[in-house]
Formats: C-alpha cells, structure tokens, sequence
C-alpha cells in the first residue's frame, strides 16, 4: 500500500498526539515490503531454537494496523478533492470502435472540444508532418473509410484524415490484423495521393506497439524511414500525444476527461498488452 505525499493535509496526528506525515508513511511501508520481499534463505537461517518476542510482535502489528488506518483516512480525505478511484472510462469500458470514436472525436477541429485543430497539430508535429492546411473548414476526418482505387476496395481504414497530409490510422486492441490489411491501406493512400504533393503516413495502433504481418521486414523498415509508416502502442507513443494535449487543453474539463484518458491507457490497455505478450509466448 502506497500513500502520496500531496495531500490536503501535509500530516496528520495519531492517538497519541504526534504528527505522522505522508513520507513517513511511504518509509514505513516500505521497510515492510523490503522485509516481505527476503529470500526465503533468510528465513532458514534464523535458529528455530529463539522464539520471537511476542510483545514485540504485538507492538509491531498494532503500529502497523494504526498507521494503516491512517493511511486509509488520508486518502479518504484526498478522494473527498480529487475522486482519484474515479475514472469514467473504467464506467464506459470502450471497446476498439470506441476507442476509436474517441480518438477521431478528439482529432476532429469541428468536434465538441471545443479546442478547433490543436489537437491535431499536436499529431501532425510528432508525425513531422505538414500542418498547412489546417483551418477547420479544410480539415477531413472520417471513420470507417472505405478504400477506393486498389484491388480490395471496400476495406474500412478505422480513421483516415485529410488536413493537407493524408493520415489514417488502424486501431487495433484486441482483434488481429486481416490479410494484407495494413499493405492495401498504404496502397489506398498511395493512390489517393498520386498527382498531388502532399504526404502519406499510416498509425498502426496497438497496445505494445507492434508491428504489422502483411509487410515484410525491409518493407517495414523501408517505409519507417521514409515517415509513411508508424507503429504506435497506447503506452508510448499515443500516452505522449494524449499528455500533449492535456497540458495545451484550455477547457478544464477536456484536461479532466485526457487525464482519465491517460489513466485508461495506463491501467486497462496497459493489462491487454501483457496479455497478448503472454498469448505469444504460450504460442511460441
């Protein structure tokens, strides 16, 4: 158990009058884990012919059960300010489409944001993409495109953007990558872009960050290169972005929502990584 030292009271007084503050707390606690945590060769060591003092097991408990309710109150007493076990995405539990009605809403100069294109920006700048043409009235943002002029036309590209550079971006959390998917989406903008001298690039999401089959590696790295193909995971990449955008958000209550947003990202996207790591390996 971990306390944090930012509270609304800096310290606070046990039964006996003196003031413990958070960092003692954090101290104490973790001396405990250091102890929980020996290896159990330590543990044979100690001769079974000395007992433990018994009074001084008691005393040890009974501190320990005190400051464990102090710690308790503490963050009671924080939570009645800053809810810091409330998250309305834990309440949503948004699943991939979600995820990426979200992420286009966000990404959308005309959406309820009330922040125009600076978002976007924000992602066309870590993309080291162009930002001309950026006024809202100029901006496209669709979901669920449709591809056009390939061989496989009709696949849907979870987010395709056109803002002067053309960006689509396949969101994938818990579903796996259809044959030649990522390869007919470079395709389409490839032709959506001939004729015209703007940039192309593609975000392949995924909780860690990895890297699309239909390509073959110096493919892959081929296209990393020239800037048209990016793996982002949730944890790294888009978490940057994400953080970006909290800190320049003038609306207080968008910077509530990113920072749930962040928190989500951290905590249930950050499972589904370790989920899928330890699916591989059981393949493997």
């Amino acid at each position: 158990m971990r306390t944090n030292a930012t509270t609304t009271s800096p310290a606070s007084r046990n039964s006996l009058g003196k003031r413990v503050h958070s960092s003692e707390l954090e101290r104490f606690f973790a001396g405990i884990n250091s102890r929980m945590e020996e290896p159990e060769t330590n543990v044979a060591q100690v001769s079974p012919s000395v007992p433990l003092d018994q009074r001084e097991q008691e005393q040890f408990f009974a501190a320990a059960s005190h400051r464990v309710e102090l710690a308790g109150m503490l963050q009671r007493r924080r939570d009645k300010w800053q809810a810091t076990g409330f998250n309305v995405l834990d309440l949503i539990e948004p699943d991939e489409n979600k995820l990426s009605d979200i992420l286009a809403g966000l990404l959308d100069p005309k959406g309820g944001h009330g922040q125009g294109e600076l978002f976007l920006r924000l992602l066309f700048k870590q993309l080291n993409l162009g930002t001309n043409g950026m006024s809202p009235k100029e901006v496209t943002v669709q979901r669920e495109a449709p591809t056009h002029g390939i061989m496989k036309y009709r696949r849907r590209i979870d987010i395709l953007i056109e803002a002067g550079s053309l960006l689509a971006i396949e969101n994938k959390v818990d579903s796996l990558e259809q044959r030649d998917q990522i390869k007919d989406y470079l395709e389409h903008l490839s032709y959506c872009g001939r004729g015209r001298t703007i940039k192309t690039a593609l975000i392949y999401l995924t909780p860690d960050g990895r890297s699309p089959g239909s390509l073959q590696p110096s493919e892959k790295q081929e296209l990393r290169a020239k800037g048209r193909l990016h793996c982002w995971s949730y944890q790294g990449e888009l978490r940057k972005w994400l953080d970006s955008c909290r800190r320049q958000s003038e609306a207080p209550k968008i910077k509530y929502f990113l920072s749930d947003f962040i928190a989500y990202v951290e905590s249930a996207l950050k499972r589904e990584s370790q989920n899928n790591q330890e699916e591989e390996t059981d393949e493997s």
